[in-house]
């Protein structure tokens, strides 16, 4: 199964520090975001890698060349325009192919066991939710029975960015600009064609210079 990364956003609010460098690149304990998400990918069987990229995208490539030297293989898109969660997806579908894919929010860190999950029958994606962090304590979504949903049913929790997600759900969008969770996902919750799960292990979402603190003191613990 193919992983897709994002990582051609723009990390302002991580200024200074991504003024003339990718947040993916930003390293906690001793490594750059992009080679820790890069190596679990890997030890879970992820190897055929593809990589959206903006901002400074040659300094991935640089640093990530074709993969082999980590033991994976490296494709890129290059958006000319920032094109969202959701049209980066369907930007790089011609590569990603028809078979469902991991999606992977390059500024995460996590270690999830990535073996454990997959799309249930009858599903077009599955969600990984955390318990809400300080910077979205509303949540987006409710979560009961392995189900989300929108109706208030179940306790309300946060996407983690790591999905499943089936290349059907974009089959019908052109190439624009859009947002992954309100034009595909909710639309798809709603029609219960999603499943999820909530994992209660370590992930944090890399925003600010204070996460980016906060992750480097608990690898240096670990």
């Amino acid at each position: 199964m193919k992983a897709f990364l994002l990582a051609a956003g723009l990390g302002k609010r991580m200024l200074p520090l991504t003024e003339n460098k990718p947040k993916c690149l930003l390293e906690a304990g001793g490594k750059s975001l992009l080679r820790w998400n890069v190596e679990r990918l890997k030890s879970f069987g992820y190897d055929d890698l593809v990589i959206n990229l903006h901002h400074e995208g040659d300094q991935i490539k640089d640093f990530l060349k074709d993969g082999s030297h980590l033991g994976v293989k490296a494709e890129y898109i290059h958006e000319e325009e920032l094109l969202g969660t959701g049209g980066a997806i369907g930007n790089a579908l011609k590569v990603l192919g028809e078979d469902p894919f991991l999606l992977l929010s390059s500024d995460v860190w996590t270690d999830f066991e990535f073996s454990t999950f997959a799309i249930p029958s009858g599903k077009l994606a599955h969600l990984v939710l955390i318990e809400n962090p300080e910077n979205n304590i509303e949540g987006d979504m409710f979560f009961e029975n392995k189900e989300p949903n929108m109706e208030g049913l179940g306790k309300k929790l946060t996407f983690s960015g790591i999905s499943l997600i089936n290349p059907v759900l974009f089959k019908d969008k052109k190439k624009r600009k859009y947002n992954l969770w309100s034009e595909v996902l909710e639309v798809a919750v709603k029609n219960s064609l999603v499943s999820a799960e909530l994992y209660e292990g370590y992930l944090i979402n890399i925003n600010t210079k204070e996460d980016l603190e906060k992750l480097d003191a608990f690898l240096a613990q670990e």
